[in-house]
């Protein structure tokens, strides 16, 4: 009888998804191994699954009139500051894409400063003459810090060269934001902490135009600049706008769902994994198990606890985009305690735990286990893709299968 590698699938995947899974793994096996892959899927009948009409009747009434709500209001500057605080240099980025204004101007005339000099000038004085106290409880201090930095980067000078004029308004406004979203950044250690301006936007605008009075007064009707981070906030708004809400929630529920159903009541979906274990042992195949995402938690955990009829019959374990580690050492998986001493046998060993530093939902899991110095081997995969696809990109790279080939039971 051939060896079988039983897949089992991760959170939100239902038929389409496993069906294209499995395909990838038979043609990625094929001519390497001589096994069977079977799996299990799970997701249609015991993970999530939620209509439209159930939905709706958890959102907000307002949702249903999206196309009455202006881009102010779906979230246009929310939209914008949630971009600034992931790059306070995005509107400078943005600014410095033009041509210089005036290249005539490359050259300093005799007591003309030319627009980069002048704008970093006027950067260190807003660093000296920043003082406490500042709308929003931001520090003074933080200010200055976030003034300094910006005076080091290349941006700033490129941003007042493409503007022509450093008391351009759009250029000062978007330096002012860039001043408020570094300060910011660094107030985001933990959820609920650090100033009020990280929660009012009142609070945050005023603080932003206090900034902008500490340059000299500024000229022109401010459009080259804005209009362009104005559409691209728009943009972005539909990801965070209510008018999308119905949608993303869609989206995301069976995933998010699966989990939490998992956290709750998993043992259906383990008892049914268990079940098809024990099947193929009757069979007297061989089993070697791959879990992904959830489905490795879920793997970690069952093929780890204890059975009245003794270990389950699997020769070795592979968990691929696993969060079993992190989930150990939140002291939230099923089976392992993180405080108490680990149950005889557990983790399961051997155990092949396949990550991509790409991957933000993987974990490694040689080190997690106290007490635990052989038996689990990392490997890394480098799918070279961002997050979220290196989380599914796996099954589509020639190393995955090459690792798991030569390190399949003897």
């Amino acid at each position: 009888m051939p060896d079988t590698l039983l897949f089992i699938h991760g959170t939100g995947v239902r038929k389409s998804g496993f069906d294209q899974t499995m395909a990838l793994l038979r043609k990625g096996f094929e001519g390497k191994l001589p096994i069977e892959i079977e799996g299990v899927c799970w997701g249609p009948d015991l993970g999530v699954n939620v209509d439209d009409e159930a939905i709706k009747q958890v959102l907000p009434l307002t949702a249903a009139k999206a196309d009455e709500i202006g881009p102010e209001e779906i979230g246009m500057k929310a939209a914008l500051w949630a971009e600034l605080l992931r790059d306070p240099l995005l509107e400078l980025r943005m600014a410095s894409m033009r041509p210089p204004a005036q290249a005539d101007q490359n050259a300093a005339m005799p007591g003309v400063q030319t627009p980069d000099i002048a704008m970093t000038n006027m950067v260190a004085d807003v660093a000296q003459k920043v003082s406490d106290p500042l709308p929003g409880e931001v520090r003074a201090q933080d200010i200055r810090q976030a003034a300094l930095w910006l005076l080091k980067e290349p941006l700033l000078a490129s941003a007042a060269a493409a503007a022509g004029d450093p008391l351009d308004t759009d250029l000062v406004n978007a330096v002012a934001r860039a001043i408020v979203a570094k300060a910011l950044v660094g107030y985001r250690n933990e959820v609920g902490t650090g100033p009020s301006a990280l929660y009012v936007a009142d609070e945050r605008d005023e603080l932003v135009r206090k900034i902008v009075g500490l340059f000299p007064g500024t000229k022109g009707l401010g459009s080259w600049l804005w209009d362009g981070v104005k559409s691209m906030a728009e943009g972005v708004a539909t990801y965070y706008g209510r008018d999308r809400r119905t949608g993303l929630m869609n989206g995301v529920s069976p995933g998010v769902g699966d989990i939490l159903l998992y956290e709750r009541r998993g043992d259906d979906i383990l008892a049914a994994i268990e079940k098809k274990i024990v099947g193929l042992a009757e069979q007297k195949k061989r089993v070697v198990v791959l879990g992904h995402s959830l489905g490795g938690i879920m793997m970690v955990d069952l093929l780890s606890r204890a059975r009245q009829a003794g270990r389950l019959p699997v020769e070795k374990l592979i968990t691929v985009g696993s969060q079993a580690p992190v989930l150990f050492k939140f002291d939230a998986l099923g089976t392992m305690r993180l405080k108490q001493a680990l149950p005889a046998g557990a983790p399961y060993r051997p155990w092949l735990n396949i990550f991509d530093r790409n991957d933000f939902l993987s974990f490694c899991s040689s080190r997690a286990f106290p007490g635990v110095t052989d038996g689990i081997e990392d490997f890394e995969i480098a799918s070279n893709v961002p997050f979220p696809e290196a989380h599914s990109a796996y099954f589509r790279q020639s190393a995955f299968y090459e690792k798991i080939t030569q390190s399949w039971p003897k």
